[in-house]
């Protein structure tokens, strides 16, 4: 069994204030290159997520044991890029974004009625937030409130900028009265719909040929509340780039409402599983996916 995902950044508070302040003046690439000096230890001292993500790329993507190898050591150093370009966005520097679908996301921001983005953790969501924020209608990002004060702080600070606000996951539930609120006020809903977390219902689907559980909650609030629903991926494609995929994820209309709940569910795993195949080294769920058990 692999070791709980906590799903906290790494790094003392001090060291991540730091990197913040190092990021201000040193082009991230930098840190990338002593990134791969200190790969191969952390690597070592994450045994189980290392054999999880092993087990990743021989069953599920079907790769070699040669190719798993290696594609096992380059997903921990994409998910260090994308960790470091977070922080290099905390302290100011900018990417650039390649956006297909734009319409998809832009002719619902002038509408009055507001919308529910779905993301995951594959690739680097929290950078659409640079990109696709908007004067014109404010974006909620809900998303795991255990994360380092620092990390979370900066979140804050620099989402806040662009009309983006924080609803962290709370244990009282006040998260789905602010997500209901936000929606009823016209505004846009963004969650990740791939992590189960703690005792909520979920609903089995399948991703890259096996059934993983995902948390039932955010398509049973749009199938019925009926809201539009947009999925967002955000991969890494060069240093400095990053391409943003917007599909749409149409609603059934007919039958009962669980069916219909199923039914999306099933159209954003499909969608999920086209991506990861097409970006293979960049899913970043450092824990079995496809068990029973419940993360976070």
């Amino acid at each position: 069994m692999a070791e709980k995902w906590t799903g906290k950044t790494d790094g003392t508070p001090f060291m991540q204030r730091a990197l913040v302040k190092i990021l201000r003046t040193l082009d991230v690439r930098c840190i990338y290159a002593v990134m791969v000096l200190w790969l191969p230890f952390y690597i070592l001292f994450r045994p189980s997520a290392t054999r999880v993500q092993y087990r990743y790329f021989r069953e599920r993507q079907h790769f070699g044991v040669l190719k798993s190898m290696l594609f096992t050591w380059r997903n921990f150093y994409a998910f260090g890029e994308v960790i470091m370009d977070r922080f290099a966005a905390h302290a100011g520097k900018t990417f650039r974004f390649n956006i297909e679908n734009r319409q998809l996301f832009y002719d619902q921001v002038t509408e009055e009625r507001g919308f529910i983005v779905l993301s995951s953790h594959l690739g680097n969501f929290e950078m659409a937030g640079y990109e696709l924020s908007t004067p014109l209608k404010k974006m909620n990002v809900v998303l795991y409130a255990g994360d380092t004060d620092v990390v979370m702080e900066n979140r804050r600070r620099i989402l806040a900028q662009h009309n983006i606000h924080l609803i962290p996951l709370q244990k009282d539930l006040s998260h789905v009265y602010a997500i209901s609120n936000a929606l009823s006020d016209g505004e846009i809903v963004a969650m990740p719909a791939d992590r189960r977390i703690g005792d909520g219902k979920t609903i089995a689907v399948p991703v890259l040929g096996k059934d993983a559980k995902l948390p039932m909650g955010p398509f049973a609030l749009a199938v019925t509340r009926n809201e539009l629903v947009r999925v967002v991926f955000v991969m890494k494609e060069k240093w400095d780039t990053y391409n943003i995929y917007i599909k749409e994820l149409p609603l059934a209309t007919d039958g009962p409402v669980r069916e219909r709940i199923a039914d999306l569910a099933k159209r954003y795993a499909d969608l999920l599983t086209e991506m990861a195949l097409r970006y293979p080294t960049q899913l970043f769920n450092y824990y079995d996916f496809w068990s029973d058990e419940t993360w976070l």
